[in-house]
């Protein structure tokens, strides 16, 4: 059986072939539109209108957020930011543990609980002269802490002494309260007691911020203040704080009310002042 082949001449007559297209009116008969089309007009006007909705739709998805709608696209994007949220975490992470293990290092000062890093000194004590080993006494625990002694008295003077101007030359405190020191900084005490009246003011030593406030058996209600060059100062034995962690304090400017002592019931306030993890003596840089 032999295949039909098409007759285009028909087809293309079929398509040009004008058909008349009226609207009438049901009651009166009059012709209210008159349309004649044929074929190839239908279809070109099809296609002309797939066409400009075609384009239409283009618009919208790539210039427009609809995009984000549609299942699939816009993943490349996507996984970017998921990348970047990844690594915003993580460097979350590393600060949120620098702080806690910054905040329990200032627990370990506030309560008298200073922790020697051992790699730290291991690295200090190969530097040290092997020859001081050689040295004989009676006492040999005496010896040992005064080798221990003169390790941190370098480490500190190391510190001090990194640059041809130390800040500690230049550094001026302002005292926290107006009475007289009562008991001097040492190696066992490494705050500085002062006298202070019932309900004194306790006033900011330097400007910086409160980084920690709480309450402990020993100190009492304490304040610490991070102030500029690694100086924190630690403000102890007060019956009030009237600042809260993050605040801002200038010099002078009352952070506490003192509080009383609980040997003596007299009312004191105590100061410990550090610079790069090492207590210093207030009592000689104040005014």
């Amino acid at each position: 059986m032999a295949i039909k082949r098409p007759d285009w001449k028909k087809i293309r007559e079929k398509l040009k072939t004008i058909y008349r297209f009226q609207i009438v009116d049901e009651k009166s008969y009059d012709v209210k539109l008159v349309l004649e089309l044929n074929r190839m007009n239908v279809i070109v006007a099809t296609g002309l209108l797939l066409l400009f909705f075609t384009i239409l739709n283009f618009v919208f998805i790539a210039f427009t957020p609809l995009k984000q709608y549609i299942p699939g696209y816009g993943s490349s994007s996507g996984k970017r930011e998921v990348i970047q949220m990844s690594m915003k975490a993580e460097e979350l992470e590393d600060k949120v543990n620098a702080q806690n293990k910054f905040v329990v290092n200032l627990q370990n000062i506030l309560n008298d609980k200073i922790v020697i890093d051992e790699e730290k000194v291991t690295v200090k004590k190969s530097k040290t002269d092997t020859g001081i080993l050689s040295i004989k006494t009676t006492d040999e625990s005496q010896f040992v802490k005064n080798v221990e002694k003169g390790l941190q008295n370098a480490e500190l003077m190391e510190n001090v002494q990194d640059t041809k101007t130390s800040i500690l030359n230049n550094l001026i405190l302002q005292k926290p309260v107006n009475g007289k020191i009562i008991t001097p900084f040492s190696l066992k005490n490494n705050a500085v007691s002062f006298a202070a009246s019932a309900n004194e003011e306790v006033k900011a030593i330097l400007s910086g911020n409160i980084i920690l406030e709480g309450n402990s058996p020993e100190n009492g209600r304490f304040v610490v203040v991070q102030s500029e060059n690694q100086i924190v100062y630690v403000l102890k034995n007060n019956s009030n704080i009237l600042k809260k962690s993050g605040n801002f304090v200038t010099v002078g400017e009352t952070i506490a009310i003192a509080g009383k002592d609980g040997n003596t019931n007299n009312y004191v306030s105590r100061l410990e002042l550090w610079y790069k993890g090492q207590p210093i003596d207030a009592s000689k840089f104040i005014k």
